[in-house]
């Protein structure tokens, strides 16, 4: 089959809604795309690439769960025919595909004899999509123990320096943020099942969602900038989710959740970062969701999606200014200096507002390769446009929303909170840097008690509506 007959294959499935562009350029870069040639039928082309890992099983049970009103298009009666000839097909065939990831892991050393013999005794009905997918579904079912799997990963740190180490380090590291995620998911699904807390599910699945996309990143486009709406980022999102849900709960939930309502809030252009606002529809719930795609640090044509605060994104990207940065620049002081100033009185411990907020080791697994100040105890830092003068240049208040990761209420599973605030900043004795002034502790901890306060309200109104 020639390059060009491939690409005509591989975009006559991404005009049915099947696959992405992203899976369009790696299916037509396999080295075996020729054998695609004898399958004209796009229900065998799909299986083919679903076999080849190029297209993975759950995204296309995700597509299939959407609401219909979520894929009106000329193709929707096409593609739904295919689904329905494919879907069965994959579950028949999803204990052979799988039983070639166990093989790969047996032989890579990541699982025993024993533990390869007993996939056989209790076969998946969902085809799996990597090695990392097939250990994780080893250790969620059980084959794996908790502890058996930490003293691997353990065993598998320590060759890292051995020839393919670094490989395999990799799979035990993405299997540690999946069932990280999964067990976040199961949490939440406990919890909307009490008919008392069952409204509490939003805030539930928004610390799930923000965990996934801090745990799974580092897609790839070829040197721009990948929209909001980018058919890659809305599937990658929308087979994350609906995939940690099916494992969590297989059959114990009624439907998947579905990202909606994609837009874009702003686009920094100097930064190459865009802040994205959506939907997430489950339940019958609708969830405001927002989101950042921005460059991976050392990794060209390569960006991340990551969670953020609903609040802190629109100061933050609802404001862009004509040179294409952000357009808060806290003047005459600087968005840098606020920053520093503020991350110095928390960490050198001049302000204690409670218990060091030091994540374990699960949660740094989690976040590992994420931005490290994420996992700080203050996350971001926001300026609300100019700083105001109060003594001659020397002293300015300024207004600030803060996120801030609380160590108690992580440990209950609830998200950052976000703090706004007016706080005072003077120049430093040597007067070459800015600082917090010596009233910041009791401004910071009245700004901290007033957004609670709002919360709280919040939060029984919503439980009253409910």
């Amino acid at each position: 089959m020639t390059t060009l007959d491939a690409m005509f294959c591989f975009a006559r499935l991404e005009a049915l809604g099947l696959i992405d562009d992203e899976e369009r350029a790696k299916g037509a870069a396999h080295p075996q795309r020729h054998e695609v040639e004898a399958l004209a039928d796009p229900v065998q082309q799909i299986i083919w690439l679903v076999s080849h890992h190029v297209v993975s099983h759950m995204g296309l049970l995700a597509i299939a769960a959407r609401p219909l009103n979520a894929l009106e298009d000329s193709h929707q009666r096409e593609r739904n025919a295919v689904l329905l000839e494919v879907l069965p097909q994959l579950e028949s065939l999803s204990a052979s595909l799988n039983d070639q990831l166990f093989s790969a892991l047996l032989a890579d050393g990541l699982i025993t004899q024993d533990v390869y013999e007993g996939t056989k005794a209790g076969p998946t009905t969902i085809a799996l999509d990597s090695e990392a997918d097939a250990l994780t579904h080893l250790v969620d079912c059980g084959a794996i123990s908790q502890a058996g799997f930490d003293a691997l990963a353990v065993r598998i740190e320590a060759e890292q320096g051995l020839d393919g180490g670094d490989r395999r380090m990799d799979i035990v590291g993405e299997v540690r943020t999946r069932l990280i995620v999964r067990a976040m998911v199961k949490q939440a699904i406990v919890d909307a099942a009490q008919p008392a807390n069952r409204w509490k599910l939003p805030v539930s699945l928004l610390v799930v969602v923000g965990a996934l996309f801090l745990g799974y990143q580092g897609y790839s486009w070829a040197n721009t900038v990948p929209g909001c709406d980018d058919p890659s980022i809305r599937r990658s999102v929308n087979e994350m989710i609906s995939s940690v849900v099916r494992a969590a709960a297989p059959g114990g939930v009624a439907g998947l959740p579905t990202v909606v309502q994609i837009r874009e809030v702003g686009y920094a252009s100097v930064r190459k970062q865009r802040g994205c606002s959506a939907k997430l529809e489950w339940m019958h719930e609708s969830i405001p969701y927002t989101y950042v795609i921005a460059p991976v640090p050392g990794k060209k044509g390569s960006f991340s999606i990551g969670g953020a605060q609903p609040a802190l994104l629109k100061a933050r990207f609802g404001n862009i200014s004509q040179d294409g940065d952000f357009g808060n620049k806290a003047e005459p002081i600087g968005r840098g200096p606020i920053e520093a100033a503020i991350r110095t009185a928390f960490d050198s411990g001049r302000l204690k507002l409670g218990p060091a907020f030091t994540p374990d080791a699960a949660m740094a697994a989690a976040l590992d390769g994420a931005d490290p100040d994420r996992i700080r105890e203050i996350a971001e830092i926001e300026p609300l446009g100019a700083c105001r003068a109060l003594q001659g240049g020397a002293t300015y208040a300024c207004r600030v929303v803060v996120e801030r990761n609380d160590p108690l209420l992580s440990m209950l599973g609830e998200p950052s909170e976000i703090v706004e605030g007016e706080f005072t900043f003077e120049r430093s004795r040597g007067g070459g840097t800015w600082q917090v002034s010596e009233d910041f502790g009791g401004a910071f901890a009245q700004a901290l008690a007033a957004s609670r306060a709002k919360k709280e309200g919040g939060e029984k109104s919503a439980a009253e509506e409910s």
